[in-house]
């Protein structure tokens, strides 16, 4: 074949593959894998995952910390976009079922893609009531150390798992009481007041929700979800170089140099 023929034929060829980007691949922190939405810092670059999302592995060995907040992942559950959490100023404090007493933890979650989940059951924490609470209820005594700001006052512990304004917010209407309310992971059993702690660290249930089709993108030809802040966009990261709004094009090379879009 003529060498002028050969060269025309070769330029029809789509070029080749990229190379292939490792930059974030899943990364372990202890007995958590790391990936999109989630990038380890220090480790990954920021485009690894959604800017909130960022990990922070603890040198100690204690469970990673959520972006700077006061939050630290038990574990991550991809398929269903959750996370079980706990929020360390409940868990590492001794007396801090005491200071649950003047704790929000709906305005502890600041981070606008978090929501705690509805599976959660809720343990409450009730004080100063008018009338008396069932026998259910557990007396805690909230007189000493981080407690006093409860004015030393005798609180009461009940673990929930009825629905938002469900019988439980109906006995604390009912008795005038002050209340916080903790999330619980569902299937929890408060027993005795010395159970607040355990309860507590075990985490409750967030729930995710981020810009993008994660899952799609993958199960495109090898796409790879990324995050561009420039943009403030879900990228999906195609075998040939380009950045694609959400997936790759299947069956057919897409030249990262030319615009597609109509």
């Amino acid at each position: 074949m003529h060498a002028a023929a050969v060269l025309a034929l070769l330029a029809l060829l789509p070029p080749l593959p990229a190379a292939l980007d490792t930059s974030c691949v899943p990364a372990s922190c202890g007995n958590l894998s790391i990936r999109y939405p989630f990038w380890l810092r220090g480790r990954q670059p920021p485009s690894c995952g959604y800017p909130s999302f960022g990990i922070d592995c603890d040198p100690a060995g204690a469970p990673p910390l959520l972006s700077d907040s006061y939050l630290r992942l038990l574990d991550i559950h991809y398929g269903n976009s959750s996370v079980v959490a706990f929020h360390t100023n409940l868990a590492d404090d001794p007396t801090s079922g005491c200071r649950a007493t003047k704790f929000n933890m709906s305005s502890a979650i600041v981070l606008s893609l978090l929501t705690i989940s509805r599976a959660n059951w809720e343990l409450f924490l009730c004080g100063n009531c008018a009338r008396r609470l069932p026998a259910e209820w557990l007396p805690m005594n909230c007189s000493m150390g981080s407690g006093a700001g409860a004015g030393g006052a005798q609180w009461f512990l009940y673990l929930s798992h009825d629905e938002p304004g469900g019988g439980a917010y109906q006995e604390i209407a009912a008795a005038g009481c002050q209340y916080s309310a903790v999330p619980v992971m569902p299937g929890s059993e408060l027993r005795a007041p010395g159970d607040y702690a355990g309860l507590v660290r075990r985490g409750f249930l967030l729930e995710w929700k981020v810009p993008g089709d994660c899952a799609a993108c993958e199960a495109s030809g090898g796409g790879q979800c990324r995050f561009d802040a420039g943009e403030n966009a879900f990228r999906c990261l195609c075998p040939d170089g380009s950045n694609q709004p959400a997936t790759c094009a299947r069956g057919e090379f897409t030249d990262p140099m030319i615009s597609y879009s109509n």
